[in-house]
């Protein structure tokens, strides 16, 4: 006798714009037809019991919001897009029935995708991980920023001061983001853009009209910001502020331990 395996998936309606409930209620019945197990909500429980997808009725902020929090469980993700440009989901809100047969029938393909990570080091302790899909940016004040870069890659050791509006560091997946509108590359492969915002350089590695450069994917930075008071940045993962320097806060910027997946449909 064979024993058929239930699909367990999460269907997340997080969109108010027109048709968004009505294309959720459509998706829920489609795959509830098909006797998969629906969750409408996420909790650890769930994540760490495993889904086999997480779809959601959103646009690419969203996305990213669950892509961060899911990205420790390993789950794959598809988008079906209710917001603007819609450039991490792969069902159209007018080609809902189609996409929804699509993965119904499992013509589809998984793809993962380098995350970023920065930790935040206060006297030598770990005060603050955050973890980011598409950049890790620190800024975000109405302030000149003053930071000290170095760059670790193997045996080469490079350094520099921007005195600016910040620095982003950004994922391949992330480059068609914040960071193409800060004057930064599209990247074509897996490897870290950094762009200087609004700054200028001081190094005698990098020109002083230096404003992004990119790096391989195992390159560790570290930021300290070198004026405090009123001038100390935000670490801001994928938009968010996450949390304020302090004076004397150090920042490792690197490569995640995690990633995020991705489902694309076959076209």
């Amino acid at each position: 006798m064979t024993i058929h395996k239930i699909k367990r998936i999460a269907i997340l309606l997080k969109s108010k714009k027109v048709g968004a409930e009505k294309a959720a209620k459509t998706t829920i019945k489609f795959f509830r037809d098909r006797n998969y197990q629906i969750f409408t909500k996420l909790n650890r429980i769930i994540l760490k019991n495993g889904l086999d997808f997480v779809l959601i009725i959103g646009g690419d902020g969203t996305i990213l919001h669950i892509a961060n929090q899911i990205a420790t469980y390993n789950t794959p993700l598809i988008g079906v897009n209710f917001g603007y440009k819609g450039y991490l989901c792969q069902i159209a809100k007018n080609n809902l029935d189609k996409g929804l047969r699509i993965l119904d029938r499992g013509k589809y393909f998984v793809k993962s995708y380098t995350r970023i990570m920065a930790k935040v080091l206060r006297e030598n302790r770990i005060v603050k991980k955050i973890d980011a899909l598409n950049e890790i940016v620190i800024g975000g004040i109405n302030r000149m920023v003053w930071l000290k870069l170095k760059i670790k890659q193997k045996n080469q050791k490079k350094s520099a001061i921007l005195i600016g509006d910040g620095i982003i560091f950004s994922t391949r997946i992330g480059s068609t983001a914040y960071n193409i509108y800060a004057g930064g590359p599209v990247l074509l492969t897996d490897v870290f853009s950094v762009v200087a915002i609004n700054s200028l350089v001081e190094s005698n590695y990098f020109l002083p009209h230096t404003k992004s450069f990119v790096v391989p994917i195992d390159t560790i930075f570290e930021v300290k910001s070198i004026r405090g008071g009123k001038n100390l940045p935000y670490v801001i993962a994928d938009g968010q502020k996450d949390f304020r320097l302090q004076t004397g806060d150090k920042i490792i910027v690197e490569k995640s331990p995690f990633t995020t997946k991705l489902i694309e449909i076959k076209k």
